[in-house]
């Protein structure tokens, strides 16, 4: 057989490139022929690749070979014991071989290589032929078989990557229409709420009804959160500094039974994230560590810094760009997942655990916040030997932003100003309408921007404060309020939004300062915010 060090040597002159990925060629030749193992040796003396040679003397022990996946690549006789190589290479494509086969042959004609491709084999070699094309062969074969491997496993990302994203627009829109519909349970049980005493049965009962929408409202975030939705408070960022605390109280978190060892590389690069955000990723991903070992193992978790390559990227079944990174991995001894398992892990609501145990949130909260602050999660896993999750963000040299500064603390909820509250949910509006003029405040409501514009354009009509929601049928709030301000320069604006899509509208300002309630919101809330709107602008 040709030496290891003289193929490699001589692979990586030649440029022999797509075949990195196999240290050894693994060749299985079906051939009944007892000299045809020495002049396949012959025919690859100054191969480019290493390789091993295997061989089975009839069709039947071929198949079988075959369906044992061991080799990477088959040479085939045409003329075999107990049936044809053609019929050979069909009958393994039909039990599920993907792998390349090489027809050899005595006598070659234009049926036989007609039958040949038809039958699904990369080529055919007329024996005579061997040592002059059979090395070629090879080398085609495997170039065509693995482009076309990566061809279908792209092919299987994008499909995977549109999967997730038709399914996080789904739970984007459920997870939006569901805060309207949060917003008016939580801000109707708050004004039940007013009217009880607490310690009484009807009391009791409206305390377990906003506790059930509290629980309700996590949800939605956790879904808005894997569809990449959520708010986000991004800041500069030494991930070892985010979850250095988390570490102290892993003990507490996953129990002592499971060992614990963390190495945290030096000298790490920054990164942009929202800090909250990474340390419930962190958790997440080592609660779901810690219920995949219910007897006890080890937790290992690593920082590093990472430099992705396009082939790296590719190994790894990323679509980030090739850059500098920040690594978090995390590697438990645990269960493991198998591969329908696996690539479903990220999906909203999907569990292997028994009915009321989980929610199946967990991954799909770690995907959408990773992805929304510009990186991606890998994930290894095999049952009976653990998972391993790697988290890679984007590496910053940006320095930490000068934070403006929040607006003031309202020191009361009440106020006679005049409002123009501009919602198109019913509910949502008809409850901000009733909270507002509860405390004082003048209200004119309106269900869009052109029965905001047609009231506003009435003479004698002013208003102080404009609330309005972001995104609505026929003009958005912001369109709205620039309209509206060109005519009443001094109209305050509050903008209320479900979701980051509709934020963005707003510019992203609203981390800065710009006021901005994020649904589901109470009554106590967007008095409180109505107010601090109104007294800063007054400032």
């Amino acid at each position: 057989m040709p030496s290891a060090a003289r193929s490699t040597d001589r692979s990586r002159a030649s440029g022999v490139q797509r075949l990195r990925d196999l240290d050894v060629v693994r060749i299985l030749a079906v051939d009944d022929d007892p000299q045809a193992v020495a002049l396949i040796e012959m025919a690859l003396a100054d191969a480019s690749f290493n390789y091993t040679l295997d061989a089975a003397s009839t069709a039947t022990a071929g198949r079988a070979r075959i369906a044992a996946d061991a080799h990477d690549i088959y040479l085939i006789d045409q003329q075999l014991p107990d049936g044809q190589g053609v019929d050979l290479i069909h009958n393994a494509k039909k039990d599920g071989s993907s792998k390349p086969f090489i027809l050899m042959t005595g006598y070659g004609s234009g049926a036989l290589d007609e039958a040949a491709s038809r039958e699904g084999a990369a080529d055919y070699v007329e024996k005579h032929m061997v040592a002059a094309q059979l090395e070629r062969s090879i080398r085609y074969a495997l170039r065509n078989w693995q482009s076309a491997r990566m061809l279908h496993e792209r092919e299987e990302q994008l499909r995977h990557a549109q999967k997730m994203e038709a399914i996080g627009r789904l739970a984007g829109g459920v997870a939006h229409d569901f805060n309207n519909i949060l917003t008016a349970i939580i801000g109707y049980t708050d004004l039940l709420a007013e009217r009880f005493d607490t310690e009484d049965a009807s009391g009791r009962d409206v305390k377990e009804i906003r506790k059930a929408a509290d629980r309700a409202a996590v949800l939605t975030r956790q879904l808005l959160a894997f569809s990449r939705k959520q708010f986000l408070d991004p800041t500069i960022l030494d991930l070892n500094e985010a979850i250095g605390g988390l570490l102290q109280m892993l003990p507490r978190v996953i129990g002592e039974h499971i060992k614990t060892k963390a190495r945290l590389g030096g000298n790490l690069a920054r990164i942009k994230a929202d800090a909250s955000q990474i340390e419930q990723v962190f958790i997440n991903v080592v609660l779901n560590a810690r219920d995949a070992m219910p007897a006890g193992g080890q937790l290992a978790i690593e920082t590093a810094n990472v430099t992705l390559d396009s082939e790296r990227i590719a190994d790894e079944g990323l679509s980030l760009r090739a850059g500098e990174y920040v690594m978090l991995r995390i590697t438990d001894t645990g269960s493991g997942m198998d591969e329908a398992t696996r690539a479903r892990a990220f999906e909203p609501f999907f569990t292997t655990k028994p009915k009321g145990k989980g929610t199946g949130l967990g991954l799909a909260t770690v995907y959408g916040i990773v992805d929304q602050s510009g990186g991606q999660v890998a994930l290894t896993s095999a049952p009976g030997r653990g998972t391993t999750v790697c988290i890679y963000l984007p590496a910053t040299t940006a320095h930490a932003e000068i934070r403006k500064p929040q607006l003031v603390a309202a020191t009361e909820d009440r106020g006679t100003e005049t409002v123009l509250l501009v919602e198109d949910n019913d509910s949502v509006r008809e409850l901000a309408v009733k909270a507002l003029r509860r405390r004082g405040y003048t209200v004119h409501e309106a269900r869009d921007a052109e029965e905001a514009i047609a009231w506003s354009a009435t003479p004698g009509n002013h208003a102080d404060l404009l609330v309005t929601d972001i995104v609505m049928p026929g003009l958005s709030g912001p369109n709205l309020a620039a309209r509206l301000m060109q005519q009443h320069a001094g109209l305050r604006v509050l903008y209320m939004s479900g979701y980051t899509d509709e934020a963005n509208a707003v510019q992203g300002a609203y981390l800065a300062g710009v006021p901005l309630l994020q649904k589901p919101f109470t009554p106590a809330r967007l008095a409180e915010r109505v107010r601090v709107v109104l007294d800063t602008s007054h400032a």
